[in-house]
């Protein structure tokens, strides 16, 4: 039997946090014998710092069910901190209460625990140096926080688990369920992660999160310039426009801007550019029927075989895939509107 130590913070993911453990329990269920008389596969119990009871980020009470000092865990799963994939100036007060947890994170590590982090949980994990000469994956929102503080570690951020063998991230809230179908699969089975799938009514495991990522543009720097343009950009990037052109805004020559622009955003001017007019792309597939040719013009493109490669490498899937699974407007309701 494979004993997991589920780690509750104070501000987690309370479902994050209940949904694994119900995960194992279902994988438990799903991996008996079909005399129902074999050992249950998993020990899960949730645990916290200092053994008492934490408050989700809703408000719900996560209650330990194990001393943590007393459970040998073949295999610990950090949860999220949730406020740490919405900004920094929160980050060192979010961080804190996982700080005593270090040392028994690395310990665990040493005597051959596997460390399984979800979303904002690789902040805990890169803290405590478990990260260094690893591939981390989190929240694709705290990807650039994440960057920031943690320049020296390698981030893929559109993966939604990413398995180093004895270190393993996942990303977004919810790609706790990515992450406990591949944990089935790897100390169980495939038939028994399938088995828990089937189940729980869940899709095959998901290997991206790429197509759930919106960009947030970098405006917590001091370059007043580069904050103009930023803003005119977000108000004219459907024009015809040149980097020139952007340049003369701020008031910079071309090379200064350039230069300026990369070190204030972390993007190139026309990187910038280009996720400013995907992003618009994205509400448009999401939010009405128009074509999608239509759709590459009025965002500023004029090569639509240019703009649809853009996407894709972008957003992970074609423009008909991303409306396919985001759109909210149904094509009677296009149609009554049309008429209308």
């Amino acid at each position: 039997m494979l004993t997991i130590a589920i780690v509750a913070f104070p501000n987690c993911h309370a479902s994050g946090v209940h949904g694994v453990m119900d995960f194992f329990t279902v994988a438990n269920y799903c991996g008996r014998s079909p005399a129902g008389r074999s050992e249950p596969l998993f020990n899960c119990q949730v645990v916290t710092v200092d053994d008492q009871p934490v408050r989700g980020y809703s408000g719900a009470v996560v209650t330990p069910t194990a001393k943590r000092e007393s459970l040998h865990a073949d295999l610990i799963v950090v949860g999220s901190s949730v406020e740490a994939a919405v900004g920094e100036h929160r980050l060192e007060q979010t961080l804190a209460p996982s700080r005593p947890l270090h040392g028994w994170l690395r310990s665990a590590l040493e005597r051959g625990a596997v460390l399984a982090s979800v979303c904002t949980g690789s902040f805990v994990l890169a803290e405590a140096g478990l990260l260094d000469h690893q591939v981390a994956t989190t929240h694709w929102r705290a990807a650039p926080l994440f960057r920031r503080r943690y320049p020296h570690l390698r981030l893929e951020e559109e993966h939604l688990v990413v398995d180093n063998g004895q270190v393993i991230c996942a990303g977004g809230a919810t790609a706790f369920v990515d992450l406990c179908v591949y944990l089935v699969e790897r100390f169980a089975s495939p038939a028994v992660a399938l088995a828990c799938s089937k189940m729980l009514v869940l899709d095959g495991r998901r290997t991206e999160q790429t197509p759930y990522m919106a960009f947030y543009s970098q405006k917590a720097h001091q370059d007043g310039a580069i904050r103009k343009a930023q803003g005119w950009l977000e108000q004219h990037y459907a024009e015809a426009l040149t980097i020139d052109d952007v340049a003369a805004v701020a008031g910079l020559g071309p090379r200064t801007f350039k230069r300026r622009f990369k070190d204030a955003t972390g993007e190139t001017p026309l990187g910038y550019l280009q996720h400013l007019r995907i992003e618009a792309a994205k509400h448009l597939l999401e939010s009405s029927r128009e074509q999608t040719a239509r759709i590459i013009w009025s965002v500023g493109y004029e090569d639509a075989s240019s703009f649809r490669r853009l996407f894709k490498r972008t957003a992970g899937c074609t423009m008909e895939q991303y409306r396919k699974r985001f759109s909210y407007v149904s094509p009677v309701e296009a149609h009554s509107v049309a008429i209308g």
